[in-house]
Formats: C-alpha cells, structure tokens, sequence
C-alpha cells in the first residue's frame, strides 16, 4: 500500500510543468513585492522617504495612532498631516499611510482625480452614516496594515494560478492511463479496482493540499521580511476583502488565515472535480480542456448569465450560492458579505461536490 501510494505522489510531483509554473509565479510575485517596496514613499513632517525606510518611519508613526479609531483620532491625524494626494508636477504620491488612510477612507477621494488636494473634503450626512460611520462605530482598532492587504490582494491573484496550474497538471491523473493503454492492465489487479483507485485520489488531494500550503508559506515568508508583523492584530474590517455587512474574523491575522483555509478547501475541491474530469475522458488534452471549463463556468455566470435573470430570480439566485460555492470563488467568500451561516453552508456545498466527485472519478475510472 504504502509503495503504491509512493509511486502515485512521484507521477504527480514528477510533472515539471507543475513546479515551472509555481517557480515563474512566485518569482513574478517576489519581483513585484520587492519592486512595490522600492517605489514605496512616506512624506512625515514635510521630510520624504523611500524603499524600506518609509516603511519603517510609517510604521512608527502608525504606531503613534495605534487604537480605537475615533473622530477625534482622524481629525489629529487630518490636522498633522493634511490629505493624501498625487502630486502632478513630481509624479508622486504625497502624504504617509496614515493620512492615506483617512483620504482614503473617510473623503470623496475616491470619485476625485486624486491629484487635487482642493477637491477633496470629509463625507456629511448620508454619505458619511453609510460609508465612515461603520469606522467609528465599531471599535474598529487601527493600525499600518498596509502590507497585509496588499498580501490579501496577492494571495487571491496566487490561488488563481495555482489553480489553473493544478489542473494541467492533474487532468492526466486517470487519463494518461487510458491513452498509455495500462489502465486496463492495471485494473486487471485487485488493488488496481478498488484501493490503488483510492490512493490515486488521495495522493492527488494530498499533493494539492500540500502545494497550497507550501505556497502561502512563502507568501508569509517574503511578506513578513519586507512588512513585519505590525498590523496583524489590526481590525480585519481594515483589509479591502472583508467587510462590515458579513462575517469578518476579529483581526487582520484572523481575515488571513481564513483565506488561506479556503484557498486549501478550493484546492481540495478542484483536485477533486478534475480527477473526476479525467477519469471520465479518454485523452488528457481533453481532461484539461473541460477541467479549465468548469473552472471558469461560474464566473462566467456570475458575471454574464446570471445578470440576465433568464431562470427567474429565485433559481438564479440558488445557482449563483452554489457557484460561490466552487474553486474560482470559495477563497473570496468574505468578498460577498456573506454572514458565518453563509459561509458554512457555501464549505458544505463543496464538501458535498468533492466526495460526489471523488466517488464519480472512482466509479468511472473502475467501470471504464
């Protein structure tokens, strides 16, 4: 059992194509990281700073504003350092994280230019009970958490294409066999029609599992060298994928470590459709094709079909849980507002699509 089960992780880790996509990845994402740090500026008492430097100075004077958010703290933090703003004749952004977060968060920044300073001016009335109030309502703790949100950002784009480079290289798990003409010879064995079938499952799901965790790893790894740790105990609210209006975990660490449960429950979903794919074809181009298909289909729904209402608005909005149900949206649940009922019901959903699809790739593969 334990030589078959071997054999299975070496066929699978073996395929090159899998670690040449991962390693071009992370190289990208390391570049960019280390790229978007050089760039990075902080303007703190009319003084400029670069690179890794302005990220300290703005770390230390997050630090100085570290808490509760309040109006009294936006409005020192306004009165010190004035608007966030892009500066036309220099090309550069002028203000720190701090007044950057107030502009951001807390004016009209958004629907202005950004290059004029003039323009800018605190939401009133409606516009601030609906977009500043739930800051300064909800004892919403501040801190620079920066870096984690560009990590939330960059972890999203990453679980895409380990996504899709998981496919290419799992789609030829049961289809290779087929086309290579030993899966017959191999199910002549007793093993080869009942227990090596679920091996073979078992060693894709573990390897999806371990890539996917081997990758966030890295991801913390590169992310805490240039950022630290500052700003994980941060108000999870404060990341630009989580939200008021659904579940979000308390802190910032909490919001991270929810993604990367998701990101390894899609992984384990994926494994678990595409070996279903690949059992039901005969060719491993074919198995890739339509594994990249139902991949995408729910965001082609979402964004195409589904705005349509051609099925009514109750059914399309049954299909449309359970397409967030699957691989290319379950990491972002926190995304949709959902609540934490919402969320274990959207975990349920792919639970029950990867044990059908399991016992699908092994009724397939057994009867073919």
């Amino acid at each position: 059992m334990w030589n078959i089960w071997k054999e299975e992780l070496y066929k699978i880790v073996s395929r090159k194509i899998i670690w040449l996509g991962i390693f071009l990845f992370l190289v990208f994402i390391t570049f960019r990281l280390f790229a978007e740090r050089d760039h990075y500026s902080a303007t703190i008492d009319g003084q400029v700073f670069r690179g890794q430097e302005a990220i300290r100075k703005d770390q230390a004077l997050t630090s100085r504003y570290a808490g509760i958010l309040t109006k009294d703290k936006v409005r020192q933090i306004y009165e010190a350092y004035g608007f966030y703003y892009l500066d036309e004749a220099t090309d550069s952004a002028k203000g720190n994280f701090c007044s950057r977060f107030v502009t951001e968060t807390f004016t009209n920044y958004m629907q202005t230019d950004g290059n004029d300073p003039t323009a800018i001016h605190f939401y009133k009335d409606r516009d601030h009970a609906y977009n500043t109030a739930p800051y300064l309502e909800n004892k919403v703790r501040f801190d620079y958490f920066y870096g984690w949100n560009d990590f939330a950002e960059t972890y999203m784009t990453t679980l895409l294409a380990a996504f899709v480079i998981l496919i290419v290289g799992l789609s030829p798990l049961f289809a290779e066999e087929y086309q290579l003409k030993t899966a017959d010879i191999l199910r002549t064995t007793r093993r080869g029609r009942q227990s090596g079938i679920w091996i073979k499952l078992l060693a894709a799901l573990f390897f999806a599992a371990a890539l996917i965790c081997l990758v966030s790893a890295y991801l913390w790894g590169i992310y805490t060298a240039v950022f630290g740790t500052q700003g994980l105990d941060a108000s999870g609210v404060l990341l630009s994928f989580a939200s008021f209006y659904g579940y979000c975990p308390e802190t910032v660490a909490g919001v991270l470590v929810l993604f990367v449960s998701l990101g390894l429950a899609g992984a384990v979903l994926l494994t678990s459709l595409t070996a279903a794919v690949s059992a039901s074809c005969r060719s491993p181009f074919l198995a890739l094709v339509l594994s990249l298909v139902i991949f995408l289909f729910p965001v082609v729904w979402l964004k195409v079909l589904a705005p349509m209402g051609i099925l009514g608005m109750d059914i399309t909005k049954i299909i449309s849980h359970f397409m967030i149900s699957m691989p290319v949206y379950l990491p972002m649940s926190t995304g949709f507002a959902l609540t934490a009922g919402q969320i274990g019901i959207h975990l349920g959903i792919a639970l029950a699509v990867g044990v059908g699809c399991l016992l699908l790739g092994y009724r397939k593969y057994r009867n073919a």
